[in-house]
């Protein structure tokens, strides 16, 4: 089951919004719903605590008979974290996070998290926004872009051992890349799409267009 979750990062012009078709389900994260209905996108469930939502827009919803769950602004997850959470229960096997990055490094770097909880639970994903694609690689990835597209490797944590890529500029074989260098910055598509496998560890792939 793929499932789309919008939730409020940087959107710019929404062209980007237009690259995946054919989700099964739909979850908005808070103001994230914001972004649905200027998409025009109806979704199946809300989440959130609402405290940076427009009342007017989830009135809207609400009218449309989306389910809405609320909860406290005083709780331990994130909104977004909250909506990963019930991707995995309706049984995910793709979950693309739109709005998952934008200005506030904290919350990048917890979503990038949050593709660490999906990968656990066996599903891909991966953030989206106008300029940058985000998915984590364990033992094997096919990235697809646009020939030219800047690719970056970092690890996620630790050691990344046996690191093998196909169809970038600068090839690597049974490379180690370790935190604290920046061996695997700014490699470039060849192809529309590449292949990264890998022996120990996870790589945090980031594409970007900018």
């Amino acid at each position: 089951m793929k499932i789309l979750i919008l939730t409020n990062g940087t959107y710019g012009d929404y062209n980007f919004c237009k690259q995946d078709e054919g989700f099964d389900y739909i979850i908005c994260a808070d103001r994230g719903l914001c972004h649905a209905r200027v998409l025009g996108i109806m979704p199946n469930l809300i989440v959130g605590d609402f405290d940076s939502t427009n009342e007017q827009d989830l009135t809207y919803f609400k009218e449309q008979g989306v389910q809405i769950e609320t909860f406290d602004t005083h709780k331990d997850e994130t909104d977004t974290e909250i909506a990963v959470s019930k991707a995995i229960q309706k049984g995910a096997t793709e979950v693309t996070i739109y709005g998952g990055l934008g200005s506030r490094l904290d919350h990048n770097l917890a979503n990038v998290h949050l593709l660490y909880k999906l990968l656990r639970a066996g599903i891909k994903g991966k953030l989206v926004n106008p300029n940058h694609t985000v998915y984590l690689a364990e033992k094997y990835r096919l990235i697809k872009g646009k020939k030219g597209d800047l690719v970056s490797l970092i690890p996620f944590a630790g050691r990344v051992t046996g690191v093998t890529t196909k169809s970038l500029a600068y090839p690597l074989k049974k490379a180690e890349i370790h935190i604290g260098t920046s061996l695997g910055i700014s490699n470039v598509l060849e192809e529309d799409t590449a292949e990264i496998w890998l022996d120990e560890g996870i790589l945090i792939v980031i594409m970007a267009q900018d």
